[in-house]
């Protein structure tokens, strides 16, 4: 059995929209396997309780709903793996309740992870936007992330388009660090923990997924907070597992450096320049104990 899981607050028009898109999942490559939809609902309100009701009742596949009242996003993802290991699955895939897959996703993982001999695979995370965006943004791509060949080996991966053999729970890995859960970074975490104990992590490009931003994203405070809290993250994975501080510092000193020449370029490289300067300051504010918990407030709908 498959199952993939959503963890979810207060996004009830993104939730809805994911779990009718999962209906058209189709399967090629691959059997269609037994599969389990397990939405984790971290309002403590249950807001999300009722549509899952109603959605569960003309679904493809079992919808399985979940109440995790703790706030925080690993508190909801340790709840999914929970709720996925008590129902056997074999592979676990989560996606983000602010995406939709497209009909190929889980049969393009399922596929990659069989080829590769993979523990842990991911794909692309395409950016969507549900207004107009200003052409500065456009030009900087600053919600494109990297992609690389299928079968790339990659260090770590994230929630948002993953699937991994539920196995490497059993290998004494834990979940999700719940210490993270208001500042985010536990998937990274997580999944460097994993590669840390020997189970290859490797890249399907053709498994895509789209990420729909809202107008709120769509702002240079948003982007610069993003990249602060990214470096912020940084300093907050344990030991073993974090950037070292020359990595952050040499993000910090170019961004510094580049800053007056960016001002000639337009303002996608002033931005790009600040991200910099963000990721390396939100590192060092992390080093110092100082954790920003960017998840305590949900953008989108």
């Amino acid at each position: 059995m498959l199952a993939i899981c959503i963890a979810t607050h207060k996004r009830p028009v993104g939730l809805e929209r994911l779990i009718t898109d999962l209906q058209g999942l189709t399967f090629e490559r691959c059997p269609e396997p037994a599969i389990e939809i397990v939405v984790v609902d971290n309002d403590p309100a249950c807001s999300a309780k009722e549509m899952c009701a109603a959605l569960a009742r003309s679904s493809r596949w079992p919808l399985i709903y979940v109440s995790e009242p703790r706030r925080g996003i690993s508190f909801a993802r340790n709840a999914a793996l929970r709720t996925a290991q008590s129902r056997q699955a074999r592979y676990i895939a989560f996606i983000d309740d602010d995406e939709t897959p497209t009909p190929a996703w889980i049969d393009e993982l399922l596929a990659g992870m069989e080829q590769y001999g993979a523990g842990v695979v991911a794909g692309p995370v395409l950016p969507m936007f549900e207004a107009p965006v200003p052409p500065w943004m456009v030009k900087g791509k600053f919600f494109e992330r990297a992609r690389s060949a299928s079968g790339s080996r990659r260090a770590t991966v994230a929630t948002c388009n993953v699937l991994f053999r539920a196995k490497v729970l059993d290998d004494g890995i834990g979940g999700f660090d719940e210490s993270l859960g208001l500042s985010g970074g536990e998937d990274s975490d997580f999944f460097l923990r994993v590669a840390h104990a020997g189970y290859p992590i490797v890249w399907i490009d053709s498994a895509i997924v789209l990420e729909w931003n809202p107008p709120s994203r769509t702002r240079t405070r948003w982007i610069l907070r993003r990249a602060f809290n990214v470096g912020n993250n940084w300093a907050g994975f344990r030991q073993n597992y974090r950037p070292s501080a020359r990595m952050a510092l040499r993000g910090l000193a170019k961004g510094l450096l580049l800053l007056p020449v960016s001002v000639l370029r337009g303002r996608h490289e002033i931005v790009s320049s600040m991200e910099l300067v963000a990721t390396g300051v939100g590192y060092l504010v992390g080093k110092s104990g100082l954790r920003f918990e960017r998840y305590r407030k949900t953008d989108g709908r």
